[in-house]
C-alpha cells in the first residue's frame, strides 16, 4: 500500500518529515506523487533511470521530454548553456512561479534530461518542492495523469483515477497538498531563435506579453 503524507493547510513551514520521506523514496529509485504550485506531479530523480520510471508509470514513450524542477532561479539557470540575457531576465522575474523555460542544455544539466539538445526547467512557488530540490538537486517531473489525460488537481480523486490508470498503483509515496489551482505552467522556448525573441510553446497563468516585456526589459506600465 502506498504511503500517504498529508500536508497541514496553513501550517506554515513544511514538516521536515515529509521532505525526509520523499528524499528516502527518490533515493531508492521510486516515483512519488506530490503537489506543486499548479497541478500534482509525478517526480523522480533527474536521470535516465528516473525518466524511464516516470514513463512506465505514465504509460508513454520514455523519449518524450519531461521538465526539471529546481530550488532557485540560480540553480535553474545553471542547467542552460550560456543563456541569453533576455532568458536570464525572464527567469529572475518569473521564478519562482508557474513558468517553464526551454533552452539549450549546458554541461551541468542532468544526464538523460536533454531532448534535442534542449532542457525544460521550472522553479515552482511551492515550499515542499523547493526544499526537496535543495536536498536532492534538480528532479524530473511530469503531470500526475495517464498519457493524454487531464492533470490531477485534487488527491480526493485519486481512487477513481487509479481505476482507469492501473500503472499508478505502483507509486509508493503520495503527498496530499489539498486542492491545487489546476492550470499547468506557461512554457516558453528561450533558445537562440533567429528573431532573437522567445517563443510561446504553451499558454498558462503568466501571459506571454508579460514574458516578452521581461525579455526586452520593458517596464510593465509602459503604454
Amino acid at each position: 500500500m502506498a504511503r500517504l503524507i498529508r500536508l497541514r493547510p496553513g501550517a506554515g513551514a513544511i514538516d521536515g518529515r515529509a521532505v525526509d520521506a520523499l528524499v528516502e523514496a527518490m533515493d531508492s529509485g521510486q516515483v512519488v506523487l506530490m503537489p506543486t504550485d499548479t497541478v500534482y506531479g509525478l517526480a523522480a530523480t533527474a536521470s535516465r533511470v528516473g525518466i524511464e520510471s516516470l514513463a512506465r508509470v505514465k504509460g508513454r514513450d520514455a523519449g518524450k521530454p519531461v521538465a526539471v524542477l529546481v530550488a532557485t532561479p540560480g540553480q535553474g539557470l545553471a542547467l542552460f548553456d550560456q543563456p541569453q540575457q533576455g532568458l536570464v531576465r525572464v527567469a529572475k522575474a518569473g521564478w519562482p512561479g508557474p513558468l517553464t523555460l526551454v533552452a539549450e542544455a549546458g554541461a551541468g544539466a542532468p544526464t538523460g534530461m536533454s531532448s534535442n539538445g534542449t532542457i525544460g526547467v521550472r522553479c515552482p512557488d511551492h515550499e515542499l518542492v523547493r526544499r526537496l530540490t535543495e536536498r536532492v538537486g534538480p528532479i524530473a517531473v511530469t503531470s500526475a495523469n495517464p498519457a493524454g489525460g487531464e492533470p490531477l488537481c485534487d488527491l480526493r480523486n485519486w481512487g477513481e483515477l487509479t481505476k482507469v490508470w492501473p500503472e499508478a498503483r505502483s507509486i509508493d509515496c503520495l503527498v496530499d497538498g489539498g486542492p491545487l489551482p489546476g492550470t499547468a505552467s506557461t512554457v516558453v522556448d528561450g533558445s537562440a531563435e533567429p528573431s532573437g525573441m522567445p517563443r510561446l510553446l504553451r499558454a498558462g497563468p503568466i501571459e506571454f506579453d508579460r514574458i516578452v516585456s521581461w525579455w526586452l526589459q520593458v517596464p510593465e506600465d509602459t503604454p
